[in-house]
């Protein structure tokens, strides 16, 4: 599954920040006896990423030094929320999997949201976050959904049959979906879902939602094996919810953040040149030039001549953050 927050490099820069002094002996594994030592590991990971890692540390002081100046900070309310969405994407089930298998921790997750919902308060006033919310309203909705089971059979006739059979009584559903299914997912019951409203198969869709629950429909067709038909049963369903911009308001607000990446690369690389950086370490100098050139490339700002006019076009475009930092 695809990283939902942000980079591995967020997690080596965590382990850089934690290595101790003296580890040059310690080891953490061994391979067939020999040694891996604290310190050839983390001069590993320095040397995997130590540049980006310190352009994004650079990076978060800036934006907490901006946030504080503009008086913008983010709620443990408002970080628990963000953070309660992702793990809903994940799925509650999987989230202490997809925590293992990312190889972030949830304060490194959170340290993530926070960060772009402090840049969301940078970048967007109140008056667009609202406009963008009743424009769009309907997408941070919550979806009825259903859950169903169904017997797939290989002519209409044969549905018909099976179907008078169960709503007899003579035949239990889940008898017929073990032994007349003609469904490859008959091994779990031949249960489907959830399913939300309006996705999938029309013709399913359309009973998820007009069937009683644990009601047997009529056959309708099914796709596979060509030809078929299949008889469904909804056997849990859900209403949908429609939510205030209060519930939603750091998914709208990262929405809006994620369609407006241009303008964030600038505010970004207007931070880089509007401050001063040292980097006190020979080997990351080639980062304070880049900083030096993002200095040159910005125009200075006149009093009342309006708002800074973009950079040159021969500008080398800056990277995607998240927040991120030059390559």
């Amino acid at each position: 599954m695809r990283r939902l927050v942000a980079p591995i490099l967020l997690a080596i820069a965590v382990t850089l920040a934690a290595a101790p002094t003296g580890c040059a002996k310690r080891a953490i594994a061994k391979v067939n006896g020999d040694m891996i030592t604290e310190q050839e590991f983390y001069s590993k990971l320095e040397d995997a990423g130590g540049r980006q890692v310190l352009d994004r540390l650079i990076l978060e002081h800036l934006i907490a030094q901006k946030a504080k100046e503009k008086k913008a900070q983010v709620t443990e309310a408002e970080l628990n929320q963000a953070l309660n969405d992702v793990k809903q994407r994940v799925g509650a089930d999987r989230w202490q999997e997809f925590i293992k298998s990312s190889g972030q921790s949830e304060d490194s997750i959170k340290n993530d949201l926070k960060q772009n919902l402090l840049l969301a308060k940078l970048l967007i006033t109140e008056p667009e976050l609202e406009k963008y919310y009743q424009e769009n309203k309907t997408r941070f909705d919550e979806p009825a959904q259903a859950k169903y089971r169904r017997i797939i059979l290989k002519s209409k006739e044969e549905a018909d049959k099976v179907r008078q059979d169960i709503v007899a009584g003579k035949l239990d559903f889940a008898q017929a979906v073990k032994e007349k299914s003609e469904d490859p997912m008959k091994n779990q019951g031949g249960e489907i879902g959830p399913v939300s409203e309006g996705f999938g198969d029309p013709n399913v869709a359309k009973l998820l939602f007009t069937l009683k629950l644990n009601e047997v429909g009529e056959p309708i067709p099914s796709s596979y094996p060509q030809g078929s038909y299949q008889i469904i049963q909804v056997i849990q369903r859900t209403e949908g919810k429609k939510h205030t911009l209060a519930e939603v308001r750091t998914r709208v607000m990262q929405s809006m953040l994620a369609m407006r990446q241009q303008e964030l690369s600038k505010v970004l690389n207007d931070l880089r040149a509007g401050a001063s950086i040292t980097i006190l370490r020979p080997r990351y100098q080639s980062l304070a030039e880049q900083y030096a050139k993002l200095k040159e490339q910005k125009p200075p700002e006149i009093p009342g001549a309006g708002p800074t006019p973009p950079a040159p076009s021969k500008a080398p475009e800056p990277p995607a953050p998240k927040p991120g930092g030059p390559k």
